[in-house]
């Protein structure tokens, strides 16, 4: 099984880092740049809003789904209509809860046509998700590798007309939403295609009883993901509602949060690998120890290097990256950065919980970690504005990562490999003693970058964090799964 998940991730990584990174840097942040903080600051905090309830789409049928289906793939024609008809009725529920809210919350009805688009754009990547519930749940990660990269390919390609050609002047606000929304459109009709081919024509199916019961069933998904997405998500408003210069400061999040959200990208495809994965090693009453150990040392290893390499060079990277970055930008940064590792121990953990069906544990950590973040943005971002709600965030995120391992460990009763937190511990230790060396001595950004990954390379491979031979051995076959 570790072979399995080595060889997905694998696949999965390489079309990502192709993609990802790219629309990121030379879309995402020049976009940015062109639009100035107010306008964009208009479109974030929107987007944020309908990330909000996007659950609402879809009520956790998706982790329910690959659960189930990883577990008994013979199950897979079973509830297609009546999936179909139910996520019919959840996209009429989540348009008329999210323009409800958005009166309630009194945002400028100017805004209620970026409203408008997103919430298609919601609809479209929910369904996308969902999609890959089948591609997921039948270990199909080549499928599920492409589905993971057809909205943002598609985005780099239109954003870049945008930004780098003189077919549109000047860039505005609603020619980036239309391409925005226009990308997940055109992923939404790839999907379709996807499933027809997996699955059948969807048919409408009314079955009330049904309904009920797959309600029942995967209520609690829902309500830990909702619960998720706002600890993830409320931030942006927060500040929108609670700071004086509402846009600005979120722009200036969203600066931090951008990067944060890279990386966090590349976490989650481990999650939606690690789920399928460990829902067949618990019913087959495997071992998890292996899996388990070696997501971790990835995520953790690759973490520390992006944390103590950005920290250190913050001002620089910045600068080159953002028109009007400042003290708010680099400073957030710094919480939004080390953040990444507690969302690691969620994507493990969690996951590993996910997969053992504990959704009444994982919602109450989940709930405990929402009440911490809105208290402490309350108290911070009047005084702090970005950097209060990043460090909302760390706190958050950090009892929640911290929660879930503590219950694999003493209540799930799975261990990760003997020495796995030393090794991971010494790593940081003189990583980030690196770190504060370049902060102190000011060292040329380039000879700083270069030492610090030899560094890490040295660290990573000569402590066995990532055992190569051991991973070689697994992909040839030569190793037997655990």
């Amino acid at each position: 099984m570790q072979k399995l998940f080595l060889r997905g991730l694998g696949i999965t990584l390489l079309l990502n880092l192709l993609v990802k990174p790219a629309t990121i840097f030379m879309v995402d942040i020049k976009m940015q740049n062109e639009l100035g903080l107010d306008s964009y600051g208009i479109f974030q905090t929107m987007l944020n809003f309908t990330f909000l309830f996007s659950m609402l789409l879809d009520m956790g049928i998706t982790n329910f789904m690959t659960r189930m289906i990883a577990q008994h793939p013979h199950m897979i024609h079973k509830y297609s209509n009546r999936l179909f008809t139910f996520r019919l009725i959840l996209v009429f529920v989540y348009i008329i809860w999210t323009l409800t809210l958005f009166f309630v919350l009194r945002f400028p009805t100017a805004w209620l046509w970026v409203l408008g688009l997103l919430i298609m754009h919601q609809i479209s990547i929910i369904t996308v998700n969902y999609v890959r519930a089948y591609t997921g749940g039948l270990l199909k990660f080549g499928l599920d590798a492409v589905l993971s990269v057809v909205e943002r390919s598609v985005y780099f390609i239109f954003g870049g007309i945008l930004i780098y050609t003189t077919f549109i002047e000047p860039v505005t606000l609603k020619w980036f939403a239309i391409i925005f929304v226009g990308s997940s459109t055109i992923s939404l009709v790839v999907a379709t295609i996807i499933y027809l081919r997996i699955v059948a024509l969807p048919r409408f199916h009314w079955d009330s009883d049904f309904f009920k019961a797959i309600f029942r069933q995967s209520y609690p998904y829902a309500i830990l993901v909702i619960i998720m997405m706002l600890t993830s998500r409320l931030d942006a408003v927060f500040l929108e509602k609670l700071h004086p210069s509402g846009t600005v400061q979120v722009s200036y999040y969203t600066q931090s949060f951008r990067l944060l959200d890279a990386c966090w990208m590349f976490a989650v495809l481990f999650g939606s690998i690690l789920l399928p994965v460990f829902s067949k090693v618990l019913k087959d009453n495997g071992s998890t120890t292996g899996i388990m150990t070696s997501a971790l040392n990835i995520l953790f290893s690759g973490g520390i290097l992006m944390i103590t390499l950005t920290i250190g060079i913050k001002e620089f990277l910045f600068d080159k990256l953002y028109d009007d970055a400042n003290w708010y930008s680099y400073n957030a940064w710094v919480f939004h950065s080390i953040t990444f590792i507690p969302m690691c121990f969620t994507v493990v953990f969690g996951t590993l919980l996910t997969a053992n069906g504990s959704l009444r544990i994982l919602n109450q950590i989940a709930f405990l970690s929402l009440i911490t973040m809105s208290i402490l943005n309350v108290l911070l971002i009047p005084f702090l504005g970005a950097v209060g709600a990043a460090i909302a965030s760390l706190v958050a995120q950090s009892a929640l990562g911290v929660l879930q391992y503590l219950v694999v460990r003493y209540k799930m009763k799975h261990r990760l490999a003997s020495n796995t937190w030393l090794k991971l511990m010494v790593l940081s230790t003189l990583m980030i003693g690196a770190m504060f060396l370049e902060i102190r001595f000011q060292w040329n950004q380039l000879y700083y970058a270069f030492g610090l990954g030899l560094l890490w390379i040295l660290l990573v491979f000569g402590l066995k964090i990532i055992d190569v031979v051991q991973v070689l051995k697994m992909l040839s076959g030569k190793e037997k799964e655990a």
